[in-house]
């Protein structure tokens, strides 16, 4: 994970470092988690709990013989149940029986806030959920009294049975009765449906669909028949034109007038031919029809003049007689032809009526047909109910049975101690995970020395554990100078070592003689660390160092090694004094200081003036090393113009106080930083990074005889 301004991310390693760094609040807060726990367990009544196990047992004959009537599985059917347990007249019959007194003993309690109690103490917990597990379900209540609890859950067990039974037995005498009901309609709906298919058939005989072939063979022989009469008709009128002109060309009927029955035997003859081609609406047919008429009409109205046929004369009288009988014969003709049009016209009535006959009989089939099996599927069903309903009347179906009754519990269920210290050991460690965690995320600061290089990229040249701890000295602290100047007054502290780790940094390129040390804000440890270093140089190296406070807004190294910061910077920057009359020599051997001096209003006109420039120079000459000691980079901007003095520029950053977005704001100001002091490192970081003890003397090194250096 990339750091950057700003960001708060947490790795491993600072989970670590944060548990090892506030380890001492993590063993408060389960202390205090765990002290809570007891007292809620030394306070809080204790509460018993009895619990009788009801196994759920198939019914005796196998369902795909008998299926059974109730079907919800038992989690469901309990709830049901324990509503209908827990009724006004169930739960006033429990109290008459366990006795008010002994359910509420403090009497405070009203009938119905005692059946809101009870209601609330009993708890009906499911076992078995798997499908393939016999079901077993248990029935518990609780309370202060062992005794009347146990009593409580026998009684509570004995409802849950009762009212299971009476369940079972309801639902399937309802089902049976149910489906009585239902089939008494469809028995009534079915008969209805009959008779309506019935009376269809009655009303539309003759044009019903199955009657369609044999309509349809009727009508082809009536067409014949039809032909054929018409044909016989055609015959008998040719018959009469013959005859009548045979009669006329005899000169026997002189009442006939000449040519007029013969012409109506022939229009008569034609109108057949054409009515056996066409139909009666045909412009031919009603023009011969018309002819007939008129032929008729004139027959009938032409003049007799008296005469008469000669009875005398056979010939005469057969031709008439013949003539008479073939009129009679074309009237009979004529009677069997109107016959047959009106057979074929109901014919094809009846044929082209016949689809949609059809379909008002295919829905009155289909609803039939749907009725009656509706019927029979409950039928079917009844008959299944039925024998349900026998089953559960002889209690053979699924029921409940008491595994293990229940017992007077010997010990409170409530309060646990066995649960009440991890709950209050897991409750003190998340309160204080939290109070963690708002901690170190309202102050995002570097913790280790991991994080910090892999931010700035720059090497860290000393990982200055804390120093306050009394160990790191080998003689008290005199009170000469600052006891926290570890080079000097615990020179074999680990501290100490650390501060010396920057010498070999420093001396790789010997023409490095002026040294700045600045840091992101005031309080990261700048002037203690600067001080330190120039420590290494004088006591360890025996260099001439020379440490200038060049914060003269907030100097400190004057009070680092005791001394008067009457006469210093301020003076010789002014021109007042010289660096010889200023500098001054601590009591530590060839370390001189030249404190801030007086203050004055304008500090950054004389860091920057030709005057510090030429101090600097000067200083070159009588000393070995200088560091100075230079304001914080954020508030100011002195720094930012010393640096260009400077051979080498360290930045101090204070574990866990300098804001990662300050530090990563002045590596950006300052590009050329050769290296990071690492200022009050924890001492769990500091050991797990350099793998020994922050606070020895002897970090290295031969026995000194007292067995402090056998850690190796």
């Amino acid at each position: 994970m990339s750091d950057e301004p700003g960001t708060s991310g947490i790795e491993l390693e600072d989970v670590v470092e944060i548990l090892e760094r506030r380890k001492w609040w993590i063993v408060l807060g389960a202390a205090a988690g765990l002290a809570l726990g007891a007292a809620v367990y030394l306070l809080l009544p204790p509460t018993y709990k009895a619990t009788t196990t009801i196994l759920v047992e198939p019914q005796d004959l196998p369902t795909n013989i008998v299926r059974p009537i109730v079907a919800v599985g038992v989690e469901r059917r309990l709830h049901t149940l324990q509503e209908r347990v827990t009724s006004y007249a169930n739960l006033n019959d429990l109290i008459d029986k366990i006795g008010s007194e002994r359910l509420d003993p403090s009497g405070a309690l009203g009938r119905e806030e005692l059946m809101n109690k009870i209601r609330y103490r009993l708890d009906v917990d499911v076992r078995a959920r798997r499908p393939e597990d016999a079901a077993i379900f248990e029935v518990g209540y609780s309370g202060g009294d062992p005794q009347m609890v146990a009593d409580v859950a026998r009684e509570m067990a004995s409802l849950f049975i009762a009212e299971n039974l009476k369940d079972r037995t309801r639902k399937a005498t309802e089902t049976a009765e149910f489906l009585d009901r239902e089939l008494d309609r469809l028995r009534t709906e079915v008969a209805t449906a009959e008779e309506r298919m019935r009376q269809f058939r009655s009303e539309r005989m003759g044009a019903l669909p199955d009657q369609l072939e044999a309509n349809l063979r009727a009508l082809d022989r009536t067409s014949l028949e039809l032909s054929a009469n018409l044909e016989a008709q055609e015959a008998v009128a040719q018959r009469i034109a013959l005859l009548r002109r045979q009669l006329e060309a005899s000169s026997l009927g002189v009442g006939t007038p000449t040519g007029l029955g013969a012409a109506l035997a022939d229009a008569e003859r034609e109108l057949i031919a054409a009515q056996r081609v066409y139909t009666d609406e045909h412009p031919n047919v009603r023009r011969l029809h018309g002819e007939v008429e008129r032929l008729r009409a004139q027959l009938q109205g032409a003049p007799r003049g008296g005469g008469r046929i000669d009875a005398s004369n056979p010939l005469a009288l057969g031709i008439q007689r013949e003539i008479n009988e073939a009129q009679v014969e074309m009237t009979r003709r004529k009677r069997q032809e109107n016959n047959l049009r009106s057979q074929l016209a109901d014919l094809q009535r009846r044929v082209e009526v016949t689809p949609e006959r059809e379909q008002e009989l295919a829905t009155l089939t289909r609803d039939y047909e749907n009725l009656v099996t509706t019927y029979q599927t409950l039928l079917t069903k009844k008959y299944e109910a039925a024998i349900a309903r026998n089953l559960e009347l002889a209690q053979k179906g699924e029921r409940f049975k008491v595994l293990r009754p229940a017992r007077v519990p010997r010990a409170p269920s409530f309060p646990d101690l066995r649960l009440l210290l991890p709950a209050g050991l897991g409750l003190g460690l998340l309160v204080v995970g939290g109070l963690i965690g708002v901690q170190e995320f309202r102050n995002p600061a570097f913790r280790s020395v991991e994080r910090l290089t892999r931010a700035i990229g720059l090497p860290v040249v000393a990982s200055i554990p804390r120093i306050d701890n009394d160990r790191i000295f080998e003689e008290d602290p005199t009170g000469e100078v600052d006891p926290r100047l570890v080079v000097y007054t615990a020179s074999e502290s680990a501290p100490a070592e650390q501060y010396r780790g920057f010498a070999p940094v420093f001396l790789e390129d010997p023409n490095r003689q002026v040294v700045l040390v600045t840091s992101a804000a005031r309080g990261d440890g700048k002037s203690l660390s600067t001080m330190n270093l120039a420590l290494t140089f004088a006591c360890d190296l025996n260099k001439r160092v020379l440490l200038i406070d060049a914060d003269l807004r907030r100097p400190t190294a004057h009070r680092l090694v005791r001394i008067s910061r009457k006469q210093g910077l301020s003076n010789v920057l002014q021109g007042e004094r010289g660096l010889r009359e200023c500098a001054i020599n601590s009591k530590i051997p060839r370390l001189t200081v030249l404190p801030a001096g007086p203050s004055v209003r304008n500090p950054l006109a004389l860091l920057t003036s030709q005057r510090f420039i030429d101090l600097i120079e000067e200083a070159k000459k009588h000393y070995d090393v200088i560091f100075i000691d230079s304001p914080p980079l954020l508030p100011v901007v002195d720094t930012k113009l010393l640096k260009k003095l400077a051979d080498m520029v360290l930045f101090v950053v204070r574990a866990d106080a300098t804001p990662r977005d300050a530090v990563i704001r002045s590596m950006q100001s300052m590009r050329d930083v050769a290296g990071v002091v690492f200022n009050e490192v924890s001492a769990g970081s500091f050991q797990r990074y350099y793998y020994y003890d922050a606070y020895s003397r002897y970090a290295y090194g031969e026995d000194s005889g007292d067995g402090r250096n056998d850690r190796g």
